[in-house]
């Protein structure tokens, strides 16, 4: 009986590290299949927050809220229905010229209106809360404000476009920024893609796979939504990530800010996006705050940076080529930051793309996301001059600071700076 027992021991341990032999090895495979996939296929993942404005307008939880908020906005006898038609016609009707002061408008307006049905209700609407809200589980909760903010953009978004765009053709028409960027990319169209800042180590996007980013960059164009201008920019830029490849090696690399920009500007330049100025305040004017917290607005902010390069391009010759090794006024484009290391005690230079205006508090806010810092609240971006560190104001624009470096640290951390201006 001993024997036996033993033998069937012995037996039931061979087989149980056979079986974690075949389970690793199909966990390989998997894992290769999953590389192989990822290097020809472009993998999008939205952001969470945009996710979720998406999964509210696409069915799922809170569908039922959704239908029933567009019945007020189609019964013309509710409030609801009124203030937006009013509001619309208002906004038409209106003689302010500026689409940013429109826009915000726009974005005060969809807030109050959310506000409103949210505290106040009308007809059904609370009941409507209260049946969604029974169906939760214990670990749920229900977004109103997602949910209402799709329903919103149809709403308020959609019979505006138009007139949103106008505003932008006509304000941009007077400054000279549409012509300028046009007469840009015209003049960039024959330039090598090393002339636009591409480092001769990176081999851009193939012709087949620049078409599917362009494709998606259509798309963004022909959108009504910001919502769905942002998921394709996301999209466009997922798909320039995955189709560049090192000139060595031949593999796909991991793109930083130096390379990422340039991309984007040749991108700008073969889709030939002369509206691109135009996309871009278009989802910075319209688009819910927290998605300009996170990736949503660092992609966001390289497109406007993109823009920037570009519409100074033909006036700035020679000075493309010099991007990744920023630090003139030429390339006010992107920001190059000093972020130490208090556990090495080593200095780690983080470069971001930024907007023309931009202030600390935007910087700060995209840099925090960027490094995942979890506690923003007790750093702050200080300007070093000769190792002397000054806190810089929330509401000032380092890119109009010359002569000096930029360092993200906590605010409390003492630190002995190098005397040096390289």
């Amino acid at each position: 009986m001993i024997n036996c027992s033993v033998e069937v021991h012995k037996e039931k341990k061979s087989f149980s590290l056979k079986t974690r032999g075949i389970f690793r090895k199909i966990g390989r495979w998997f894992r290769c299949i999953c590389r192989k996939l990822q290097n020809g296929i472009e993998v999008f993942k939205p952001p969470p927050r945009l996710q979720a404005l998406r999964n509210r307008e696409n069915g799922g939880t809170g569908s039922t809220i959704r239908s029933y908020a567009l019945q007020l906005a189609a019964d013309k006898t509710t409030t609801f229905s009124q203030n937006i038609d009013n509001f619309i016609q208002c906004t038409k009707e209106g003689k302010e010229a500026s689409p940013h002061v429109v826009m915000r408008n726009m974005r005060q307006f969809m807030s109050g209106m959310k506000n409103y049905l949210v505290k106040h209700g009308e007809r059904e609407f609370e009941k409507e809360v209260e049946k969604e809200r029974l169906k939760l589980k214990a670990n749920e909760f229900l977004n109103l404000d997602a949910i209402l903010e799709g329903v919103m953009m149809g709403l308020v978004v959609r019979p505006l476009r138009e007139h949103v765009y106008r505003l932008f053709i006509e304000h941009y028409a007077t400054t000279g920024s549409l012509q300028t960027l046009a007469e840009s990319i015209q003049h960039a169209q024959g330039k090598h893609v090393q002339d636009l800042g591409v480092r001769p180590k990176i081999i851009p996007p193939s012709e087949s796979s620049l078409e599917r980013i362009l494709k998606y960059i259509d798309r963004l164009q022909k959108a009504d939504s910001p919502l769905d201008k942002l998921e394709n920019l996301l999209a466009a830029i997922s798909a320039i990530f995955n189709s560049v490849k090192h000139a060595n090696s031949g593999r796909h690399v991991t793109l930083g800010a130096d390379d990422l920009l340039p991309l984007l500007v040749w991108v700008l330049v073969r889709g030939k996006v002369v509206d691109a100025e135009v996309e871009a305040e278009y989802m910075w004017g319209l688009l819910h705050p927290s998605l300009l917290t996170g990736e949503g607005g660092y992609y966001l902010t390289t497109l406007s940076s993109a823009v920037h390069v570009l519409k100074t391009f033909k006036s700035s010759q020679g000075t493309m080529s010099t991007l990744n090794g920023c630090g003139t006024p030429d390339c006010s484009s992107v920001l190059r930051i000093l972020v130490p290391d208090e556990l090495h005690g080593s200095l780690n230079t983080r470069t971001l793309p930024v907007r023309p205006n931009m202030n600390t508090r935007e910087i700060c806010r995209i840099l925090a996301h960027k490094i995942r810092c979890t506690n923003p609240q007790d750093y702050g971006l200080f300007k070093l001059v000769q190792g002397e560190e000054t806190l810089l104001g929330d509401h000032e624009c380092p890119q109009e600071l010359s002569h000096c470096l930029f360092a993200y640290k906590r605010i409390d951390a003492k630190i002995a700076w190098p005397k040096t201006s390289s």
